[in-house]
């Protein structure tokens, strides 16, 4: 009887030392496997900063069919190809690459890596707008258009527009790669109207063509440009033809002595219009004497008496003129009928 329950004690025992052994390794076998983990990947928050820090999600979709790679660094091996448009999960994040790990979802043999470069948050399609119209502007739900650009899923509304056609909107709805050709109508009235602003702008250009030509034969044939005092002068027929009092016979009579009013040598000056230039005046005496010395180069002259805009300091009746024959002098009274030559400042021509 001790025998047998000497025995009973033992086995039981035995067995408490057994059941108490596995549980041991396997509890070691956990915090082994927890640990091996924890080192081989981040924990969900640390995963999810990451994430945050490098603006994508945590799943994921391939842009192009693209190689991975068995690690991140320079000497990385090709390990497999990820398709375009097929749904990964994020596993770690190094260098500007993604770590996927291997499952029976994605059917990865093993853990790889891919670039963010070939990643995308949502899939995208390519979409291909053929119009019939060169450098026609096309916007796709507002924004610009570009060759071949890639778009989300959706419904978008085109709308083209381009000068001498008619504006034209569609819908399309992009499920896949989608390619579309357009074509554009032809607007007749704006036709009609580009045309009508043609000849406006031809003619526009024409005019302004005689009229450079027209100034141009006007310069040559009635102005004298001296270039040493930087004045212009009047040399068309009308300066050996037409004479003019230095002042009326009313200013005069009434010894008005400086009223140039009405029909006299300073008003025409002051009035007249040669090549579009306005601003013309009576020169100076001095100016008269300099341009005796240059008249072989003159044009148009009469030899006699033309006017000065300057008076005889000691009689206000009379003022001076210069005798075009041999550049004499005279102060002649001022209701007298002398030669004009006008006279303005600058040599700057019109365009």
């Amino acid at each position: 009887m001790n025998f047998l329950k000497a025995y009973c004690v033992k086995n039981m025992y035995g067995d408490f030392i057994v059941r108490k052994t596995k549980s041991i390794v396997q509890l070691f076998l956990a915090i082994f496997i927890m640990f091996s983990l924890s080192g081989c990947l981040p924990n969900n928050e640390k995963l999810q900063v990451m994430l945050d820090q490098n603006s994508i999600t945590k799943k994921f979709y391939i842009r192009n069919d693209t190689n991975v790679y068995d690690g991140y660094g320079k000497d990385k091996k090709v390990l497999d190809t990820l398709k375009r448009g097929k749904q990964y999960e994020t596993a770690d994040i190094k260098d500007n690459y993604v770590k996927v790990a291997k499952s029976d979802s994605n059917g990865l043999k093993s853990d790889v890596w891919v670039s963010m470069d070939e990643i995308e948050e949502e899939p995208t399609y390519f979409v291909t707008l053929i119009v019939d119209v060169p450098n026609a502007n096309i916007l796709i739900n507002g924004e610009n258009y570009e060759p071949n650009m890639r778009l989300p899923k959706g419904k978008y509304i085109i709308n083209i527009s381009a000068e001498q056609f008619l504006d034209k909107s569609l819908e399309i709805d992009v499920q896949e790669d989608t390619k579309e050709s357009i074509t554009l109508e032809f607007d007749v009235e704006a036709q009609k109207e580009r045309l009508a602003k043609e000849k406006i702008e031809k003619e526009k250009i024409e005019r302004k063509k005689r009229e450079k030509e027209r100034l141009a034969k006007e310069i040559k044939d009635s102005i004298y440009i001296d270039n040493t005092q930087k004045l212009m002068w009047q040399d068309n027929i009308i300066v050996s033809v037409a004479k003019k009092p230095w002042l009326s016979k009313k200013n005069f009579d009434a010894k008005k002595d400086n009223d140039t009013s009405g029909d006299t040598a300073a008003s025409y000056c002051k009035n007249i219009v040669i090549a579009n230039l306005k601003d013309w005046r009576l020169p100076t005496k001095d100016e008269l004497k300099n341009l005796f010395a240059q008249k072989g180069r003159l044009k148009h002259v009469a030899a006699d008496w033309y006017w000065s805009s300057t008076s005889n300091t000691n009689n206000g009746e009379r003022a001076w003129t210069i005798h075009f024959n041999n550049g004499d002098g005279y102060s002649d009274l001022k209701d007298a009928n002398n030669f004009v030559r006008c006279v303005r400042d600058g040599i700057k021509l019109p365009k």
